[in-house]
């Protein structure tokens, strides 16, 4: 009786074993068949009868839990998530303004056609929490995701305690699958001028979040939902961040006032001040055209009405030795890096000795010409 128990708990265990499997048939025919039946005597003793006892109780069990096994009908019941992909575009520190975008994700759910569970309690669960950055290199520039157009809500992650996004869906009236559109909210902090390009061209910072930063949680149910926090995760959903840092300058100036003088019979000198904003790590030049004159060798001052000249010019030293021009006719530019903070550079004027005109108001308009 020992040996036959034994084969009989064996193929029980296969059967059980072969219920878990998530694809296994909704109608079965089960056949048991012991390897080796006992030879019934003709005539029954004792012994006979508890061995027949032990058969049925053990085919009673049997059909038992053949009954209760689920044949993959729950398995049926599935959510699924769409990897969001958000992008910044071109993004330009020194305008100083925060830069938003936004991005969808969509989670599909599919019941089974009778299931008992028509609610599913969807978590999307996103790790690293706040600050986050964007980076290239060492490089990083601050950002965040939300769950809200505010920028309030940041997305989180039940397992780091900060608030996933969730929500429910339930199941429609007809059909077996529901979906959800998730709009994920995107903004890149303002005020971080000092952000930088690379190589003096645009540079793309980005934050990878991979698969142990990323989890999708859901349960169906009926009347009351296992809470985020108390759910297995069932996938993952990676995806990464971009934005393009770009190069970009700010120019401004201040006027070189010479002030009042009469005869002109020692040079006077005066400065003025132009001031360059540049992306951090951004090279750059500034020119200065040659004014009214159209000769940035030999620049004059004019009245308002003409008939008369002030010859005047601009240097780029104290000295007055390099003069400050486009490059041509052997004058020079301004060079620098930017920083992405304002940077101020000086104008020195110089009025020579020179035979005095007619008294008036005698001016030139130069034009600052930034490259980078």
């Amino acid at each position: 009786m020992l040996e036959w128990l034994h084969r009989v708990s064996v193929s029980v265990e296969l059967l059980l074993a072969y219920c878990r499997q998530s694809n296994a048939p909704r109608v079965m025919m089960v056949i048991l068949k012991p390897a080796r039946m006992l030879e019934m005597r003709q005539k029954m003793t004792i012994t006979n009868i508890r061995q027949r006892d032990s058969k049925q109780w053990l085919l009673a069990m049997l059909l038992m839990w053949l009954l209760a096994c689920p044949w993959g009908a729950a398995r049926a019941e599935t959510c699924s998530v769409t990897s969001p992909a958000p992008d910044f575009g071109s993004v330009d520190p020194i305008t100083l303004a925060a830069v938003s975008t936004t991005a969808t994700m969509t989670v599909t759910c599919t019941w089974s056609a009778s299931t008992s569970t028509p609610n599913v309690l969807v978590c999307l669960n996103l790790g690293s929490p706040p600050p986050r950055y964007l980076t290239n290199g060492a490089n990083q520039m601050q950002y965040d995701l939300y769950q809200d157009s505010g920028h309030t809500l940041s997305w989180g992650s039940t397992y780091d305690g900060t608030t996933p996004i969730s929500f429910t869906l339930v199941k429609p009236g007809s059909g077996t699958t529901a979906n959800a559109n998730v709009t994920i909210y995107g903004q890149i902090a303002s005020n971080q001028p000092t952000v930088p390009t690379v190589g003096n061209a645009s540079t793309v910072y980005s934050q990878t979040f991979g698969g142990t930063l990323t989890s999708l949680n859901y349960n169906f149910y009926s009347l009351t939902a296992t809470p985020c926090a108390s759910q297995a995760s069932a996938g993952t959903f990676p995806f990464t961040v971009n934005a393009a840092v770009v190069n970009n300058c700010f120019i401004s100036a201040t006027d070189v006032a010479f002030g009042s003088t009469g005869l002109i019979q020692s040079a006077l000198t005066a400065t003025g001040t132009i001031s360059a904003q540049c992306t951090n790590g951004d090279a750059f030049q500034i020119a200065l055209n040659g004014g009214a004159s159209g000769n940035v060798a030999a620049r004059a001052m004019q009245p308002a009405g003409g008939g008369g000249a002030v010859n005047y010019q601009l240097y780029l030293d104290a000295a007055h030795s390099t003069i400050w021009g486009d490059g041509t006719a052997g004058t020079s530019t301004a060079t620098g890096t930017g920083s992405g903070l304002s940077q101020s550079l000086t104008v020195y004027g110089q009025v020579p000795v020179q035979t005095t005109p007619a008294p008036g108001t005698y001016s030139d308009t130069i034009t600052a010409t930034i490259t980078f």
